[in-house]
């Protein structure tokens, strides 16, 4: 188990701005995950400004609640690992891990594990470059309904504003107000997914 607090600046990008920046910075190879996301039927979640979601990797998987945290653009981001065996089978039965940190926060929020069930999910290529102002990330995610669509984000943990507004000037972004991706594969269900 793991409590993080996260801050980021994020914005969505064209594709060509993403090989742009792909190309300029060093990034580490490539790695897909796979997220599937959670909720109550009248989306409890959701209403506190909470995400939950349980994430596979090629060797491990998580399950991940996101809480706001403080001011501005802080989360906190509370971690349990699965193994990969266990994220299937909790796919599967649409199901959430009963045990750990997560399921003690969901119960004091008033959320019974029980209550909750999949609403989305998206497959994100994640590429990431450590910079001295922080992690950049440049994610490609694809959904089910077959939108994609490409997202830049710095991770940091001291001000970093300046490297930011640097970053959007060299590469011609326009900032705009991003969804979570949360909010994004909720949108981007397909019919064979909505119930």
């Amino acid at each position: 188990m793991s409590i993080q607090s996260e801050q980021e600046f994020k914005t969505l990008i064209t594709p060509a701005q993403s090989a742009a920046i792909l190309a300029a910075l060093p990034f580490a190879p490539a790695f897909d995950q796979t997220n599937t996301y959670y909720d109550t039927p009248d989306f409890a979640l959701r209403q506190q400004n909470q995400g939950l979601r349980i994430r596979q990797f090629a060797t491990r998987a998580e399950q991940t609640l996101k809480q706001p945290h403080g001011a501005g653009r802080q989360l906190l981001e509370i971690t349990d690992p699965l193994t990969v065996s266990e994220a299937r089978a909790l796919i599967s039965a649409n199901n959430v891990a009963n045990h750990g940190q997560i399921k003690t926060m969901l119960e004091t929020a008033g959320i019974a594990p029980s209550s909750l069930q999949q609403f989305a999910a998206a497959v994100t290529r994640r590429r990431v470059s450590h910079q001295p102002a922080g992690l950049v990330t440049v994610d490609e995610t694809h959904y089910p309904n077959g939108h994609s669509d490409f997202e830049l984000e710095l991770e940091y943990t001291t001000d970093a504003h300046a490297y930011w507004q640097a970053l959007l000037q060299q590469f011609a972004i326009t900032p705009s107000p991003v969804q979570n991706k949360v909010a994004r594969a909720a949108a981007n269900v397909s019919n064979s997914q909505a119930h």
